[in-house]
């Protein structure tokens, strides 16, 4: 999970801002029907339908703001998910399905924040 905060404005630590995030991502995802949703370090992981997913939520403070948080990707990010769900995979023999997926929640004030879901970073399937 990558963090970041704005020292002014700033009314939570790192860890509190981490620990808000997965938070709300862990209830918006269970909302969206996802079965098993469990923290694990700084990633989630659940099942949505048939497949197991594996999330990386990245947090910041941004109060006031009302922009979607940016969720933006480099190669490094979508290799290192990758690498996650070939390592999960390898730990988990059950598993015929695997996604990554990447989730921005900007916290805007209290009580307040924006969240940006984007599906299937990296996945994998066995093919019958």
């Amino acid at each position: 999970m990558t963090t970041t905060s704005e020292t002014e404005n700033a009314t939570m630590t790192e860890e509190e801002l981490r620990d808000t995030a997965l938070h709300l991502c862990t209830d918006y995802l269970e909302g969206r029907g996802w079965r098993d949703v469990t923290v694990d370090g700084d990633r989630i992981v659940g099942t949505d339908g048939d497949e197991a997913v594996l999330v990386s939520v990245r947090a910041t403070m941004e109060p006031g703001s009302e922009a979607l948080p940016t969720l933006d990707l480099a190669d490094e990010d979508v290799a290192a998910m990758r690498r996650s769900c070939l390592l999960y995979l390898a730990d988990h023999g059950d598993v015929d399905a695997i996604r990554h997926d990447a989730v921005a929640i900007a916290i805007t004030g209290e009580r307040r924040a924006r969240l940006r879901h984007l599906v299937g970073v990296w996945q994998w399937a066995e093919r019958m």
